[in-house]
């Protein structure tokens, strides 16, 4: 009896470890790289990006444009359509065109599906289009063939380099369920690449609108300033022109709530390097000068925060700043009175940036 146990252990482990019965050969899928999807008159618009890899050139790619209800109808669409399975193991990126991501209710139902489907990484990459993601993931790149590849780099570097805050499916789902809001990386055709720069308001799982690079860049400072990075601080000074590059970032912030009546204040100390200046001039030594430069660097960074603030206050409405999160975790007594209209008293708050400028340095070997 125990040498019949013996062998049925054995066969059943030799099944597990030669594969599963339901297995597809490897030349017998195509595995996508990037999706996008856009809206159409009847139904959504999907836009696959399919590499060649079982034909030994990572470099070529295959390009299918589906028109279905839903990822399942896509799915099965795309099996009836080709001899091959069509696999999302090895999805790095989905880009939502500008219309649907205007529309909460299909990027809901988007969501929903990427946290049921049982083969998408929670990973997975998310980006919204400027205009049709279609003309995304049709761009030939000559650098770099394959967009889903490409797009994926570009995203990781923005992570990294803090540049931005957001770039996967999961952190983008964990915002909108613990705050309703999301910052969201936009893509956009440039000449015959792609690029990254402006950012996404969304609320509610809603395009509210979209952010310039430098405010993208304020809101990084207010919301982490120990890691964001900002672009060089280009000034005028006594017809000199001064590029300025921040080495250090410390913030203190103070957050009040009385009744309905929000206040927080940002208090931003920023260590500045004189990056760029004219050589042989002795104007840098002279604190004066060196005052004027710091003067007219806050006036420069000041203007693009407090224009930003306003924005999300009043044009989108949207609390990427976090704020409210601030104030479940520090004022929750205080907040659970405000929450059914946190949207009037985050419009109506008093939100400030104070900015003290010091140079540490005035060249980068001096």
């Amino acid at each position: 009896m125990t040498r019949i146990k013996i062998i049925l252990i054995t066969l059943l482990t030799s099944l597990i470890l030669t594969g599963c019965w339901d297995s597809v050969e490897i030349n017998k899928r195509e595995y996508i790289y990037a999706l996008g999807i856009d809206k159409n008159p009847h139904n959504l618009t999907f836009t696959s990006e399919v590499p060649k890899i079982n034909e030994g050139s990572e470099e070529q790619r295959l390009i299918y444009v589906r028109d279905s209800n839903d990822f399942a109808d896509f799915y099965a669409t795309s099996y009836l359509h080709s001899e091959k399975v069509i696999s999302d193991r090895l999805m790095q990126v989905i880009v939502l065109g500008e219309d649907v991501a205007r529309d909460s209710e299909i990027v809901k139902r988007i969501f929903d599906e990427i946290q049921r489907s049982p083969q998408i990484n929670r990973r997975v990459k998310i980006c919204i289009a400027k205009g049709k993601a279609q003309d995304i993931i049709n761009t030939e790149i000559p650098v770099n063939p394959i967009v889903g590849r490409f797009l994926s780099d570009m995203l990781v570097k923005l992570k990294r380099e803090s540049y931005q805050d957001i770039y996967t499916f999961d952190e983008a789902i964990l915002d909108l369920g613990k705050t309703g809001n999301a910052m969201i990386p936009v893509v956009e055709i440039n000449d015959k690449s792609l690029k990254i720069e402006r950012a996404a308001a969304i609320k509610e799982y809603e395009l509210k609108g979209f952010l310039e690079p430098e405010e993208v860049s304020a809101i990084m400072v207010l919301l982490n300033p120990d890691k964001a990075r900002i672009p060089n601080i280009n000034v005028n000074v006594e017809g000199t022109n001064i590029s300025l590059g921040a080495v250090d970032i410390s913030m203190i912030k103070d957050t009040n709530l009385k009744d309905e009546k929000l206040s927080v204040d940002y208090y931003i100390t920023m260590y500045l390097y004189v990056d760029s200046f004219i050589i042989g001039s002795n104007k840098l030594k002279d604190h004066e000068y060196q005052n004027k430069i710091k003067d007219e660097a806050g006036k420069s960074f000041l203007a693009v925060a407090e224009k930003t603030i306003d924005k999300l206050q009043h044009t989108y409405r949207t609390d990427l700043l976090k704020i409210k999160d601030d104030l479940y975790k520090y004022h929750k007594k205080d907040y659970e009175k405000i929450m059914d209209n946190y949207d009037e008293v985050f419009e109506a708050a008093d939100i400030k940036v104070h900015l003290d400028m010091k140079i540490k340095s005035t060249g980068l070997v001096k």
